[in-house]
């Protein structure tokens, strides 16, 4: 598994909508649920008509279903973060916006997976235009309207009546540039091409800066658009054993600033301490799955 790269759907919500699927919500057409074999690798790529795992906690799934971030994740047993499952999965035909949705029944079918939602106030980030005349970093560029797709829009659809649209080529997580409105993460680095805000606003709360405050991080900015950006900072993962699967390779321990002194420097952003009532998701029932 190369770097990781991850296609933009939608933003970090304060209010998100955490409710249990449906009797008809989507279902994978075929899912493996196993205990994790390799605990020394960890990552999840989604790929057309797939989804693979390598040692996925089941708390991370919930994040990725619920589209929320690991602070609205409430009670449940300890080993909802400690141990790893590995995960391969076909959809079938669905699209790949279903994909959450689709995690969002293996949930409940084979971890048996029970909640409710409360409103808690939680600490939070808000990430602003750091100068006070509203300029952005060199490091920011937004793209030209109309130069990638909306998130979520259906990419290289053909007109009506026309032939079928060309399979989209192969994601190449090494390329100098994601694809249009992915970004490629990895310890000390962030290389996006055409995301909105909201979305960089929500990797930056995925940082182990951010994370060891386990704070979400909103969009306050009011920037519009989609941007380019090639986010550099010192290498969180330095001393910690090296990064997580997936990583792209990290600036040395010392070339760069730190993730808040970069994001200023390098973006023009900054990061506010705030409180705000958040949704959260409260879990009453979970069950480890029975191997298949």
């Amino acid at each position: 598994m190369g770097p990781v790269v991850i296609i933009v759907v939608m933003g970090l919500r304060l209010e998100a909508q955490i409710t249990p699927p449906a009797s008809d919500a989507p279902t994978f057409e075929a899912a493996s649920v196993r205990p994790a074999a390799d605990t020394g690798r960890r990552g999840g790529r989604g790929t057309p008509g797939r989804f693979q795992g390598i040692n996925l906690p089941a708390r991370q799934l919930i994040r990725q279903a619920y589209d929320i971030h690991d602070a609205q994740i409430v009670g449940g047993p300890d080993w909802l973060a400690s141990d790893g499952f590995d995960i391969n999965a076909t959809t079938g035909d669905k699209p790949p916006d279903q994909m959450r949705f689709m995690m969002q029944s293996l949930l409940r079918d084979r971890f048996k997976l029970t909640f409710h939602t409360e409103k808690r106030e939680l600490p939070i980030y808000a990430l602003v235009v750091a100068r006070s005349d509203g300029k952005i970093g060199s490091g920011l560029k937004r793209i030209p309207d109309g130069e990638c797709p909306p998130p979520g829009a259906r990419r290289g659809a053909p007109p009506a009546g026309g032939p079928p649209a060309a399979s989209p080529p192969p994601i190449d997580p090494n390329s100098p540039q994601p694809p249009c409105g992915g970004m490629i993460f990895g310890p000390g680095r962030l290389v996006a091409h055409g995301v909105p805000i909201d979305q960089l606003a929500r990797s930056i709360g995925a940082l182990p800066a951010i994370t060891s405050f386990n704070r979400i991080v909103v969009n306050d900015t009011k920037l519009e658009g989609q941007y380019d950006f090639d986010f550099k900072f010192a290498n969180e993962f330095a001393g910690r054993g090296g990064p997580p699967v997936g990583a792209t390779p990290a600036p040395a321990p010392g070339d760069e600033p730190t993730m808040v002194t970069a994001l200023q420097e390098q973006l023009g952003l900054k990061l506010d301490a705030r409180r705000a009532t958040v949704d959260v998701l409260v879990v009453d029932s979970v069950e480890k799955p029975a191997e298949n």
